[in-house]
């Protein structure tokens, strides 16, 4: 049997190194959780899947400001690897309005969309302003 001394250090030293939290849906194995952009808020969320699944981007950033539709307050142009996948997209704030760039420079407004139509796979950045 352990002396009281030994199970104190113990268990302060398991209080001071924490316990791992479990995995949860949003980084469940075979997908991917990219953040981009610094700030307190979700701006929103772009996924690589219809219907909001799949490996997902979200973008990180603090309120819009610009007055002006066409200069954005946040601009993401997507990694390589995200370019032309995004299937559906959330916009997570009222403050900001989420457009879509396409290779052509076209540019589509969004709100919450569960598939993007003819817009399926062509995005290669993201804006909030």
């Amino acid at each position: 049997m352990m002396d009281k001394k030994v199970l104190g250090v113990l268990a302060a030293v398991t209080l001071s190194i924490g316990v791992a939290a479990p995995a949860s849906a949003a980084t469940a194995p075979g997908y991917d959780l990219l953040t981009m952009g610094h700030g307190t808020k979700t701006l929103g969320i772009a996924y690589v899947d219809n219907n909001y699944s799949g490996s997902r981007i979200e973008f990180r950033g603090e309120s819009c400001n610009s007055d002006k539709e066409d200069i954005p307050d946040y601009q993401f142009p997507l990694p390589e690897k995200y370019r032309w996948t995004i299937s559906s997209v959330q916009n997570l704030t009222a403050s900001c309005q989420m457009g879509l760039r396409n290779r052509n420079g076209d540019r589509l407004l969004v709100g919450s969309e569960p598939q993007l139509g003819s817009w399926n796979d062509q995005t290669v950045t993201v804006q909030f302003s």
